[in-house]
């Protein structure tokens, strides 16, 4: 059993967000799909780590090199607006 840590960020609301996530492998079974342990995501890198349970400062240092190189932007949908056209349960 082994750890494996990814991170990145998405700018929502031109506000940026850390995504940390830590996740367990297991290289003896082939099969067995990686099991996301925990995650964090807070505007501050270091409260987003503390979430996700990283405390390593060399595993930090390494998540925040790889989360400034990958800045993913969230499109954010308005439902409230007069041309929507929707299915509601009672028609």
């Amino acid at each position: 059993m082994e750890n494996f840590y990814t991170a990145y960020t998405k700018t929502i609301e031109n506000q940026t967000y850390y995504f940390v996530k830590k996740y367990l492998i297991f290289p003896e079974f082939k099969d067995v799909a990686p099991v996301l342990e925990s995650y964090g995501m807070h505007t501050d890198f270091n409260k987003a780590c503390s979430i996700a349970m990283v405390t390593d400062p060399v595993i930090k240092a390494q998540l925040l090199n790889e989360a400034q190189g990958t800045v993913q932007q969230a499109k954010v949908i308005d439902l409230n607006t007069i041309n929507f056209s929707g299915k509601s349960a009672t028609s």
